[in-house]
């Protein structure tokens, strides 16, 4: 194991953190994640598996829970009965158990590819039968780090703290487009290992490609269809904040230039999904507007889409140079992608998990036994028809269930904002996941977008919680005698 400068960079910021508030601790957390082509850990003894500096600090922050208990106890209501929290819980803790069990039940029945790491830190290209491995762990690891950010960030809500996680959120939009920028620049500039520190994962970094004559963005993450899936997400929140006026400053402008770096980052996932999040978007304004709630963003977002945008395109059409960089950039990302050498092994990817999926009788090989290229293919043959249920039952909270009815005008833009995101998110999973590891940015977006626990649902968890508070001070105080304390 060896701590990078990196690493040490966040032991100190960590460290601090521990020192302040929790809420410094999550802001901190939330700017790290954008660094995914970093790693603050190196561990060649796993594979040359690396801990990023988002789970680092998730470290710090559960040191900063264990001393602070009132807000302990607001992560366990994140967590109650009924809400998305408790199945989240339920999915995680069964594919954790999935882990531990069934690549062993199931060894050798299929052929799996693998998603551990052979001795040169990279994935094996070739199908292997089923067998335990350390990607087993590695992924059990992720998965409970997302649940604990999950519970972390919930919490901090339940206290009334969700202005300060949609802002915190925001500001790490806006450090990963900057960092898009510099990417950018730095490439045209011939000063692109300028970023190499930020890029010292054991990962296949594709930071110096171009795709169709134009430059792949890929900021501080490892390739562009990271990058594009991330920056999604944090444009898809961020236009909903604007659509609903959320008080703060530049929302118009961080979406603008967020969106233009989707459409320039040349990823196809990020092209797929952000047609469906177009029409998301789109029908959400509608639907306001319908609805009597419309204000004037959601009329300029929709005279945008479907008025100016059809002109640009238009007016695109007229200049030949133009348009036929811009249809060589859609051929190359749709029409040719199937046919690429990267089409066929994802396709290749996705029949074989569904293979494991029958094989397995629907139970699945077990979390992180199987490499696929969508998320949908990896739950099934990872963690089966179970797992599958109980993803579905926590979207359904999440999506339909999701709020206090009683919350203010700002709660529920957040809450829309988070929803909105969510959905790019899983949409992006969808098209080119490897797992069934959603990340740390789903778990935040997910907390926000539940809110509030409702009236009657805080009611049910309160009995189970009093409880629970009543035995930690019993243990505290010490055991006790008839006539007064020992």
């Amino acid at each position: 194991m060896a701590i990078t400068i990196i690493g040490f960079i966040v032991l100190l910021i960590g460290i601090t953190t521990v020192y302040f508030s929790t809420r410094a601790g999550v802001l901190a957390l939330t700017v790290a994640m954008i660094f995914g082509a970093a790693a603050a850990i190196l561990m060649p003894s796993l594979g040359g598996n690396s801990i990023p500096p988002s789970h680092l600090m998730l470290v710090f922050l559960a040191f900063g829970i264990l001393l602070r208990p009132a807000e302990a106890q607001a992560c366990l209501r994140s967590l109650a009965y009924p809400g998305a929290g408790f199945w989240f819980a339920a999915f995680v803790l069964f594919s954790v158990m999935s882990a531990l069990f069934l690549p062993r039940i199931f060894e050798g029945v299929t052929l799996v590819y693998s998603s551990a790491r052979d001795d040169s830190a990279m994935m094996s290209p070739l199908a292997s039968p089923l067998q335990p491995g350390s990607s087993n762990l590695t992924q059990s690891v992720y998965l409970l780090g997302n649940l604990f950010c999950f519970a972390v960030v919930g919490g901090l809500i339940q206290l009334g703290h969700s202005n300060f996680v949609a802002r915190a959120f925001v500001i790490a939009a806006i450090t990963c487009f900057v960092f898009a920028g510099i990417d950018v620049l730095t490439f045209f500039t011939g000063q692109a290992d300028l970023l190499d520190f930020l890029r010292n994962a054991n990962y296949t970094m594709h930071t110096a490609e171009t795709f169709a004559g134009f430059k792949r963005i890929v900021g501080t993450f490892p390739e562009a269809s990271t990058y594009g899936a991330v920056a999604l997400a944090f444009v898809s929140f961020t236009v909903v904040l604007w659509l609903e006026r959320y008080p703060m400053r530049g929302l118009g402008y961080v979406s603008l230039v967020g969106g233009i770096s989707v459409a320039l980052c040349t990823s196809t996932t990020a092209y797929s999904v952000s047609i469906v999040m177009l029409a998301y978007l789109i029908a959400y304004s509608l639907r306001r507007t319908w609805q009597g709630q419309g204000h004037t963003t959601h009329y300029s977002f929709l005279g945008a889409m479907l008025l100016v945008l059809p002109i640009v395109i238009m007016g695109a059409m007229l200049v030949p140079e133009i348009w036929q960089s811009i249809v060589g950039l859609f051929d190359a990302a749709f029409a040719n992608k199937l046919d690429s050498q990267s089409g066929e092994e994802r396709t290749a990817w996705n029949t074989l998990a569904l293979l494991a999926f029958l094989d397995t009788s629907g139970f699945g090989a077990g979390l992180g036994s199987v490499r696929a290229s969508s998320f949908v293919a990896a739950l099934l043959s990872n963690v089966g028809l179970p797992g599958a249920l109980l993803f579905g039952i926590f979207a359904y909270r999440l999506f339909f269930r999701s709020g206090n009815l009683a919350e203010d005008r700002e709660s529920r833009a957040i809450r829309m904002a988070a929803i909105a995101s969510c959905i790019s998110q899983i949409a992006s999973a969808t098209v080119s996941s490897s797992g069934i590891d959603l990340g740390l940015i789903f778990s935040i977006t997910a907390a926000m977008a539940v809110g509030r626990l409702r009236s009657q649902e805080l009611k049910r968890a309160l009995p189970r919680l009093m409880a629970s508070s009543v035995a930690i001070r019993s243990l505290r105080s010490g055991p006790t005698q008839a006539g007064g304390r020992t």
